[in-house]
């Protein structure tokens, strides 16, 4: 059973090196791929990211800083909800984004995140 109450979905561009290294450090955290089984495949629509977040209860972990802000935005504007959006800044290292959603999925809940973009580290 997963003790986590945050779930993670990585978006196709994200590095599985982040998956990796959180799942090394809490193993019962559960963090999916888009493109894995289950999940979006590879190339899915914002939207349709959107919806599937709502629809499943993760938060995305993303780099798209262009599009999904927009996104999120009109996904709002029609009456729907999303546990959260956490993007990546730039230029930051593999450590710093593990230590930041380790800190998250052991001092947070879904609810500190509902529906905005919080940028990470912090």
């Amino acid at each position: 059973m997963n003790k986590y109450q945050i779930r993670f979905l990585l978006d196709e561009n994200t590095s599985h090196v982040i998956r990796d290294g959180l799942k090394r450090r809490q193993p019962e955290v559960e963090v999916r791929v888009i493109g894995s089984e289950g999940v979006p495949p590879i190339s899915t629509k914002d939207e349709e990211i959107l919806k599937f977040l709502e629809r499943e209860g993760y938060i995305l972990v993303s780099s798209n800083r262009s599009t999904m802000p927009v996104h999120l935005q009109a996904h709002l504007k029609k009456g729907r909800h999303i546990p959260g959006i956490l993007l990546l800044r730039p230029r930051v290292s593999y450590q710093q984004i593990i230590d930041t959603l380790e800190l998250i999925c052991l001092a947070s809940v879904p609810e500190d995140f509902r529906d905005q973009i919080t940028y990470i580290p912090y």
